[in-house]
């Protein structure tokens, strides 16, 4: 008798734990592609009630105020990297999970003699009393770092 009591203990506790188990849900769908200092609006197929982001320092995540639609977000890139977006739906359910990919300034370091000259994407030069690269003459060099360096 206390075999068979043991047993369907134990079967029920067998049973049981995979449903205590919590399932895990990544990011899906094609990644949020921004670059630092862009923005893009989001359109959730439900009404929302809360949203996180992984790395509020690589991209920043905004509902809007009251009164408005509680279906839009807008996102925002902060610096390089990549983050993670997820949005709950006032039933409770995940409505959003999508990876968000900042991307940062190309730069561009010209070698003119013996100084170094460094522009980013923005077009400004990275310091005073530096050349414009279309003014630059033919037979300059150009490096262009690769993976990163400096």
């Amino acid at each position: 008798m206390a075999y068979r009591i043991l047993s369907a203990a134990l079967f029920a506790c067998l049973v049981a734990v995979p449903a205590l188990a919590a399932d895990e849900i990544r990011p899906s769908g094609p990644a949020i592609s921004l670059r630092v200092s862009a923005g893009t609006l989001l359109q959730s197929p439900r009404p929302l009630a809360s949203v996180f982001i992984a790395n509020p320092e690589i991209a920043n995540v905004q509902a809007p105020g009251e009164g408005t639609a509680k279906d839009v977000l807008f996102v925002f890139g902060r610096a390089p990297g990549k983050t993670t977006l997820y949005a709950i739906d006032i039933d409770g359910h995940v409505a959003l999970s999508q990876t968000v990919e900042v991307t940062g300034p190309k730069t561009v370091r010209v070698m003119r003699g013996g100084t170094s000259y460094i522009w980013s994407e923005t077009h400004e030069p990275a310091h005073e009393g530096a050349p414009n690269l279309a003014d630059l003459p033919a037979g300059s060099s150009v490096t262009v770092p690769v993976g990163g360096a400096k």
